[in-house]
């Protein structure tokens, strides 16, 4: 099931013959690294708030012991080995391990409860299962026997004790191996659950590899980087723009687990962080500790963020407190696509999420599928060597990986003279009210603006009679107020178009995002219709 690759064989060959994909695997970019010339202490994570530190032969050696004891347990190359662990050195561990031994990592966010995980299991159909004992106070081995239970042959069960780590597995004295074929499925990666049914994304090394090769060569980052991720490393964001990408170019990946501005800014600020790549929440708590405390970090010179809207604003303000801030569009199913660079023009990185990144192929489609020549709006479509290779048994794939290597993102866009991009939102997102469409993200950012706001998202609500109409759910800062009617006139001041105006405000205590921090808009509709909404 999970070799059903849909990259053409001539499209495979042109990546090959122009080395786009190059046979290299994840595990053997550690082996490359830890046998190197340069120092055997090369740091390759740090973690536990900076108290533990572990070097890429640690890495080697200890992936290596994993690996030959979960083949000794049966694990062959296209097995699936589902990793259900926080932000720790151990996660780490488990991917180098399973990638070596040519099995596909299914990466799970340590959140997820009987309900996501009956659906990954049932999907991902996993040979090995990662899981702390516990974490955060909560059982995972007892959660572990109950979505088990009744579902034929156990899964081969690693845990780990969090409180008390310990090798994985006894050193075996065998060498790490490098990983079979780059070309088959590698990573089994779920949609982050901003839809009510998350996908399940194939990747392979060579897409994956490629895309975080792509993004170091575009943004001018290399070896010497320090990678700060305190998106979870169950998520692609955290998997491959962290992990992945520092592992691939032997450089220090600085984990941060629980979430806190200011344990972030004492991670940056200690280990000389330059790199991330990081949801809009994150930037903003982080900014906003800046400002409070009266701190600058200056060495967090490629701050990606994307995966939700980046007001304008909010990239000035981090400039003032020496973040610098480089929008970028991405998914899971093709990663990365455009990118600010650090030299482009500021207005650029303030209001756009950047242009194509390297050997990467972008086109905004009509509703008929006709390419539009920029400017223009309309549907992105992706097609590169880092896009993946199809959903596990999913129909939707049918309507996703197209003729040519085309994916259809479902994503409505504008795309400017120079080639920058602009997410405008989700195409099934856009808001149709009496035949005219409505873009909701025009409307947050607007809303963010405003003072007393911290948090907007733009919802469609069913009328009868227009078909949907616009409301507006807003999160204010602590001591804030704001009604209806200042809302309304508010937004017209700032230019908004009469019909776009919003015809409901709906105050929250917060929005409902994943993990990743991307806001999830059928939970706002089910909060606010009820269950109907799924």
């Amino acid at each position: 099931m999970l070799q059903d690759i849909v990259t053409s064989d001539e499209q495979a060959e042109r990546y090959y013959a122009d080395r786009l994909w190059t046979f290299e695997t994840l595990s053997a970019r550690v082996v490359a690294t830890a046998e190197a010339a340069w120092p055997p202490g090369t740091v390759a994570v740090i973690d536990r708030m900076g108290e533990r530190r572990r070097t890429y032969h640690d890495l080697m050696r200890d992936a290596a012991g994993l690996a030959a004891h979960l083949a000794a347990q049966g694990l062959v190359a296209g097995d699936v080995v589902s990793i259900q662990l926080p932000n720790c050195y151990e996660a780490v561990v488990a991917a180098v391990a399973a990638i070596s031994r040519g099995a596909v990592v299914n990466p799970i966010l340590p959140n997820y409860r009987e309900s996501e995980l009956r659906h990954i299991f049932f999907t991902a159909r996993p040979k090995v299962v990662v899981i702390p004992a516990t974490y955060r106070g909560f059982d995972h081995e007892a959660l572990l026997d109950e979505v088990t239970a009744g579902r034929g042959e156990a899964p081969i069960r690693v845990v780990v004790d969090l409180d008390d780590p310990q090798p994985m597995a006894p050193e075996s004295g065998m060498a790490l191996w490098r990983g079979l074929s780059a070309a088959s499925v590698s990573e089994l990666i779920f949609t982050s659950g901003t839809e009510a049914r998350p996908k399940a994304v194939m990747h392979t090394e060579n897409t994956a590899g490629f895309a975080v090769r792509a993004t170091f060569e575009a943004l001018g980052l290399g070896r010497e980087t320090v990678v700060w991720m305190p998106s979870p490393v169950g998520h692609s964001t955290g998997f491959n723009y962290g992990m992945r990408a520092a592992l691939w170019h032997g450089a220090t990946l600085v984990l941060q687990d629980r979430w806190d501005a200011k344990d972030a800014a004492t991670l940056i600020a200690d280990h000389q962080c330059n790199y991330t790549l990081a949801a809009t929440t994150f930037l903003g708590d982080l900014v906003a500790h800046c400002e409070e405390t009266g701190i600058s970090l200056p060495t967090m010179t490629h701050f990606g963020c994307g995966g939700a809207p980046v007001p304008a604003a909010l990239v000035a303000r981090a400039e003032q407190v020496g973040i610098g801030v480089l929008r970028l569009y991405g998914s899971t199913e093709v990663l990365c696509a455009t990118w600010n660079r650090p030299d482009s023009p500021p207005e650029k990185r303030a209001n756009t999420d950047g242009y194509a990144l390297p050997h990467t192929d972008i086109e905004v489609r009509d509703d008929e599928g006709k390419a539009l020549t920029p400017p223009a709006e309309g549907e992105l479509y992706v097609r590169g060597p880092n896009t993946s290779v199809g959903f596990a048994d999913d129909p939707r794939s049918a309507d996703t990986y197209l003729e040519g290597g085309w994916v259809r993102t479902g994503d409505a866009v504008r795309l400017d003279a120079e080639g920058y991009l602009t997410v405008v939102g989700r195409k099934k997102e856009i808001i149709i009210r009496g035949g005219l469409n409505i873009a909701p993200r025009e409307i947050e950012d607007k809303l963010q603006e405003f003072p007393e706001v911290r948090q907007a998202a733009v919802v469609a609500l069913p009328d009868e009679r227009l078909g949907e109409r616009g409301c507006a759910c807003v999160v204010l800062n602590p001591g804030c107020s704001l009604d209806f009617e200042a809302m309304v006139a508010r937004l017209r001041e700032v230019g908004l178009a009469t019909y776009k105006l919003p015809e409901r405000l709906v105050l929250l205590e917060e929005l409902p995002v994943t993990a990743s921090g991307k806001v999830q808009k059928h939970e706002i509709l089910r909060q606010i219709l009820g269950e109907a909404a799924r």
